[in-house]
């Protein structure tokens, strides 16, 4: 359902919305339901990347994909043997 909002400019605003408009021609309401669009549209975007940045950094903690990094527990072995007899390499990729 369509809905209207009023929106109210400072002069520097109105005054940039209609340089606009007279270099691209159409009409306020038009050019304003666009901007909102992609500034809604970015925002999810924003959104969505940051979730999967949480994601993927829980899941590099309680579990890690083969080959790619190392769990908690090997780094933590690895670390506690630095300077013994059985001192290895790094697990994985860490």
């Amino acid at each position: 359902m369509p809905r209207t909002v009023q929106l109210v400019l400072d002069d520097d605003m109105a005054r940039r919305l209609d340089e606009r408009l007279a270099a691209d021609g159409g009409d306020a309401p038009a050019l304003l339901e666009r901007v909102l669009r992609a500034f809604l549209d970015t925002e999810a975007e924003r959104a969505a990347a940051r979730d999967a940045i949480i994601r993927a950094a829980g899941e590099g903690e309680f579990g890690a994909a083969p080959g790619l990094s190392a769990d908690h527990a090997r780094v933590r072995l690895w670390l506690l043997g630095w300077g013994g007899d059985g001192e290895s390499g790094p697990p994985g990729s860490c």
